[in-house]
């Protein structure tokens, strides 16, 4: 028999992840274009009338060290209150916008970190407020737990594109504070954690029916200059090749812990500074946009890609029992991670 995730108490999971926030070095990326994104984290009690514990800001506050923030955070999740507390992780949805690679896709706040920005960490307080109106710099609703390793975006030729700097903040107030959307997102939700080690208790198998994938054709990836024309040696990379499936973590969510804006058009703001998309083949330019998919659903949310990524470093490190003791076949929550065609390289996918 192996240890079934969702049955720890969420709490272990915090108190685990902030000891190795505090203890395990940072792997940073030296790399001029950087962003931020910010893991919000929050605790719902099971029952309304309970009383919510009171986080020490003012004992913390004093030294700040990473040994003070693990003392209190410990004190804090081992109330009574909470042991039976769900945590939470806040996601957003970006939204739509033509032109916009990465519009519609389901991720956590952030941007790309401007010259005025002292640290990452001012790189996610800043763009969380700008997207939300969320104040992660506020001592009595926030406790910044630490950061995790870079994530990196890579071209197909493993050339950097962007490091990815993952801020942890954890919401040490029961209520939280009033969110106002900015017109770049679509909608915000709060996501039971237990949705996340589901993956961790039945590990998905590659091309099973619930490892669902985004198909992603590698021709236009390479050669995007050739996508209207389609020369016969493009067509014939096309048929060589396949797709990359990589995989997707579903999400279900309740619209009580979600908001969501009423209409999903272009917000004037960003239609302005839109540019006009070429016309090209319809065929040519569907694998382009992710197969046209749609990264949400009214129950789910369909996480993938560099957030993905990111979701599985965070479990990794919370997770409050040794690995060897979980279910055997579980590797990541991004796992398997990515796969080709199975009918043109299916010895590559085994391997």
């Amino acid at each position: 028999m192996f240890t079934k995730a969702q049955d720890i108490p969420h709490v272990d999971y915090i108190a685990q992840l902030t000891r190795h926030l505090a203890s395990v070095p940072v792997s940073r990326v030296d790399w001029h274009k950087r962003g931020s994104v910010a893991i919000v984290i929050r605790l719902v009690l099971p029952d309304s009338e309970s009383k919510y514990p009171v986080f020490d800001v003012s004992g913390y506050g004093n030294t700040k060290t990473p040994a003070s923030l693990v003392q209190e955070v410990h004190r804090f999740v081992e109330a009574p209150e909470l042991r039976t507390a769900r945590m939470q992780i806040l996601f957003i949805q970006r939204a739509k916008y033509p032109g916009d690679p990465w519009s519609g896709h389901i991720g956590f706040p952030g941007g790309k970190r401007e010259p005025s920005d002292g640290s990452d960490e001012a790189t996610a307080e800043r763009e969380t407020k700008e997207e939300l109106g969320l104040d992660l710099s506020d001592v009595h609703s926030f406790v910044h737990l630490g950061r995790l390793d870079d994530t990196c975006a890579y071209s197909l030729f493993a050339k950097i594109i962007l490091a990815v700097s993952t801020q942890v903040y954890l919401q040490i107030r029961e209520d939280t504070p009033e969110m106002t959307l900015s017109a770049e997102i679509a909608s915000v939700h709060w996501v039971d954690f237990n949705q996340v080690l589901k993956r961790v208790d039945a590990p998905a198998k590659p091309f099973a029916s619930e490892c669902r994938a985004i198909p992603i054709d590698m021709a236009p990836r390479l050669f995007p200059e050739y996508r209207q024309r389609q020369p016969l040696w493009y067509r014939g990379f096309q048929c060589l090749f396949g797709k990359f499936y990589y995989t997707v973590l579903p999400l279900e969510y309740t619209k009580t812990d979600s908001i969501i804006r009423a209409a999903q058009q272009v917000p004037d703001e960003l239609e302005a500074t839109r540019v006009p998309a070429p016309v090209i083949n319809k065929a040519a330019d569907l694998s382009w946009k992710y197969g046209d998919m749609e990264f949400s659903s009214d129950t789910e949310l369909y996480l993938w890609g560099m957030s993905l990524c990111i979701l599985g470093s965070l479990v990794d490190l919370s997770l409050p029992v040794p690995p060897s003791t979980v279910h055997p076949a579980y590797a990541s929550v991004a796992s398997p991670w990515p796969q080709m065609d199975r009918r043109l390289w299916g010895d590559v996918n085994f391997m």
